[in-house]
């Protein structure tokens, strides 16, 4: 499964989502909104156990 994590500069997470573009748009969002932060999105890969 593939998570998409809404980070800061600092890599510090925020929110995370299933669906790319919705990552997108919100870490667009927060950065237009937050003038002290740049968000950005990294993709996380888990596998899941039988």
């Amino acid at each position: 499964m593939t998570v998409y994590q809404v980070l800061n500069e600092e890599n510090q997470v925020y929110c995370e989502y299933l669906d790319l573009e919705k990552a997108m748009h919100s870490a667009q969002d927060l950065t237009v909104w937050d003038q002290y932060h740049y968000y950005h999105v990294e993709k996380l890969e888990l596998e899941t156990v039988d």
